[in-house]
């Protein structure tokens, strides 16, 4: 018979083993968490590897764009080879380990935000506001144009549909207009009008819904306009809706649009619309650059433009005149626009 003594010790054994168990599934636990975190702030370290792979593909990217405005009269049409710039150059990182990507989003088929003509963005909000039914007409726009105007301009000038500060301190959560061009789509979502007004449903809700979404409008209107293009706007990368907008009730020339191709020989002729437009030229472009290395990873965020004289009028920037050190580079195009591991804004 087993003894009260030696139940005792095997009870402890039974404890030790287990303590000794768990302490063991502790230190475990405690290792992978130390080697993840250790290869988190490693990644850090890895960075600056990956930033020469980006800057390289960027080198690699402009070098080939370049190529291509030479061989078609200094223009990038759309259609071109040179939207896979890796294919055409063959380059490869010296790192097998390294992946790395690139790819384009054309704001050349965009209208400029700041500059474009009064008439237009009246007529394109009564579009919107309207479903685009009947007739457009831009008095249907007014009410959104005016609010807008006075959300950027500096005085207290109510416009006639407008609203200034006396407007905007009577809401439940009171703030200010900011005197200054809008910095993002975003923005948008604080102006008279563009929101959703419970109290005023019918007038209001522009761009976002009753529980803050964006709407199709707001969609549309970011793919219709830039705050970097400043040139005329290339018809072949144009959106739908602003082709649409463009073509009016002739659906011949909207199905014409559509199907476009810059180097055919098929002609359109001209447009009537107070759009100024071209056929197949890009000038301004966004470039995304990715590179990996394992868990780590650098993104290149460029906005690049063939006008190298001046900056466009982009968010709450006057434009900029090129420097005498940035000149004697010669470099192909101008760089509005850089971000490292961030994303440019709208």
């Amino acid at each position: 018979m087993i003894g009260k003594k030696d139940k005792k010790r095997g009870a402890i054994l039974v404890f030790v083993l287990g303590l000794v168990v768990l302490l063991g599934a502790l230190c475990l636990r405690l290792m992978e968490e130390t080697v993840q975190e250790l290869r988190h702030v490693s990644q850090y370290h890895k960075r600056d590897d990956l930033r020469r792979h980006a800057y390289s593909l960027l080198d690699i990217t402009v070098g080939v764009m370049q190529e291509f405005r030479q061989l078609d009269g200094n223009t990038l049409k759309t259609g071109g080879g040179w939207r896979d710039p890796l294919i055409w150059s063959n380059l490869s990182p010296l790192d097998s380990r390294v992946k790395w990507s690139v790819s384009f989003k054309g704001e050349s088929g965009k209208l400029p935000l700041f500059s474009t003509n009064e008439k237009v963005l009246k007529e394109i909000f009564a579009v919107m506001h309207t479903g685009g039914e009947g007739i457009v007409d831009e008095d249907d726009g007014r009410p959104f144009y005016d609010a807008w105007m006075d959300w950027q301009d500096a005085d207290d000038n109510k416009r006639d549909e407008g609203a200034e500060d006396e407007f905007y301190e009577d809401l439940i959560t009171p703030y200010y207009t900011p005197g200054k061009d809008v910095q993002s789509f975003e923005e948008f979502r604080m102006i008279r009008g563009f929101y959703y007004d419970p109290d005023d449903p019918r007038n209001s809700g522009l761009f976002f819904d009753e529980f803050g979404n964006e709407n199709e409008n707001m969609k549309n209107f970011r793919k219709s306009f830039s705050f970097y293009h400043e040139g005329k706007v290339n018809i072949c990368e144009a959106s739908p809706f602003l082709l649409r907008y463009m073509s009016g009730d002739d659906d011949s020339l909207y199905d014409e649009l559509l199907a476009y191709d810059p180097y055919g020989n098929k002609d359109f002729g001209s447009i009537d619309t107070p759009i100024a437009y071209t056929k197949g030229n890009n000038e301004t472009f966004i470039v995304e650059i990715f590179v990996e290395r394992g868990k780590a990873r650098f993104e290149l965020h460029i906005v690049l433009s063939v006008d190298q004289k001046t900056t466009p009028k982009s968010p709450a920037n006057k434009a900029d005149i090129r420097s005498e050190q940035n000149k004697k580079l010669n470099y192909p195009f101008r760089i509005l626009r850089l971000r490292e591991n961030e994303n440019l804004i709208d």
